[in-house]
């Protein structure tokens, strides 16, 4: 008696667990901004610079608070520059020096929403390059000095060899506005702080804030 009592009570506890979860799915595709920081002891100069973020994510909600925002980054541009001026041989220079860099990037992020529809967002993401490159742009500023081809400026492009995957904590808010049954904007800012170097054996690591902005549909 007591086994079937317990298998009945086990029957109707997996069976309620539907109406009770409250599970909701979301998708959205977005678009945004990112205001790149980059830092290490390795480089001659701290850099910044801004890149295109063009990005998809779907939002899984298991009750009215608890979530998690699974993300794709189809194109993250982590791009930067700096400007140094130098002496060499008695001859002074400034050199333009900038990095193209961009990552597809997959996210996984623990989603905290208050009543309000404002929402926390922490956790890793997890970088692949598919763009590595770099330009030197260096001027002769002291009088009667040329290269030796000649001209006072000269510009040369490279590829960034051994590129890392990059690894990258982010934490940030968003806020869900709801323009249409079952559709929302979404705002969201972030910060992602870069735990891996760039590249290889050098120290140069990219610090982010990221501004997205994204059109939500509930699914379920």
């Amino acid at each position: 008696m007591k086994k079937t009592v317990t298998a009945v009570l086990l029957f109707l506890a997996l069976f309620s667990l539907p109406a009770n979860a409250q599970f909701k799915l979301g998708l959205e595709p977005a678009l945004g901004m990112n205001f790149n920081i980059h830092t290490g002891s390795d480089l001659p100069e701290s850099g910044s610079g801004f890149g295109l973020v063009a990005a998809g994510q779907v939002h899984m909600q298991f009750s009215n608070s608890i979530g998690m925002i699974a993300g794709l980054a189809f194109y993250d541009n982590r791009s930067g520059s700096y400007s140094q001026t130098g002496s060499s041989g008695g001859v002074n220079y400034t050199a333009d020096v900038s990095s193209s860099l961009a990552y597809f990037q997959i996210e996984s992020l623990f989603k905290y929403t208050l009543p309000s529809d404002l929402y926390f967002v922490i956790g890793p993401e997890l970088g692949f390059n598919v763009e590595s490159e770099s330009e030197a742009d260096v001027k002769i500023t002291t009088p009667g000095f040329v290269f030796p081809g000649g001209g006072t400026s000269q510009t040369s492009k490279n590829s960034i060899k051994d590129t890392q995957v990059r690894f990258e904590l982010k934490i940030g808010a968003g806020y869900e506005i709801p323009i249409a049954k079952k559709i929302q904007i979404v705002p969201q800012f972030t910060f992602g702080y870069g735990l891996t170097n760039v590249v290889k054996d050098f120290k140069w690591k990219i610090l982010s804030f990221q501004a997205l902005c994204g059109v939500k549909f509930d699914l379920l």
